[in-house]
């Protein structure tokens, strides 16, 4: 009786981790899809509102999800007046967004190029830039979308087999 017990607590562990691994790629998505959101939303309050980036921040911090925190933190930075320029406050706050490990370098590179490239040109290059960006964006979402679909799989596959093998060898 305890051996099934602990038979199914080592299937059951493994497939968890399985899907834990297949929801980080999801995650990874779900990141990019509101990163893309908010600039579309930059765009259109920068080339319709001519909103300052502050108010910009905040409406986006309003707006909920994962990065919400982080543009309320580079709200609060610019209101600061510190001294320090947007771009180091951007490379500092970026690693403190939840779920900034699921992210990876091309996303991160993306991330970062709109921080150094926000905010500090006129208002027609600024569009211009955040149309680049966008279009890079909606690129790498398309491919981790079609990436998405054979890791979960194969995470979930991975882990329901790596438990019947685990459970295998302690019997």
């Amino acid at each position: 009786m305890l051996k099934g017990v602990g038979i199914c607590l080592v299937i059951a562990g493994c497939s968890g981790m399985g899907w834990y691994m297949a929801e980080r790629h999801a995650l990874r998505i779900r990141m990019l899809n509101e990163f893309e959101q908010a600039l579309q939303f930059l765009y259109g309050e920068i080339e319709y509102a001519g909103c300052d980036m502050v108010e910009l921040f905040d409406k986006l911090a309003f707006r909920g999800g994962y990065f919400a925190p982080f543009w309320l933190q580079m709200s609060g930075k610019l209101r600061s007046y510190d001294g320090v320029r947007f771009w180091e406050h951007w490379c500092r706050e970026l690693p403190k967004i939840s779920g900034y490990q699921n992210l990876q370098e091309e996303d991160l590179e993306i991330l970062l190029g709109i921080g150094a490239n926000l905010g500090n040109l006129d208002r027609q290059t600024q569009l211009h830039t955040i149309q680049i960006f966008q279009k890079r964006l909606q690129e790498v979402i398309v491919t981790a979308r079609q990436e998405y679909r054979g890791k979960a799989k194969v995470s979930c596959v991975i882990g329901i087999t790596a438990g019947i093998f685990l459970a295998l060898l302690l019997i």
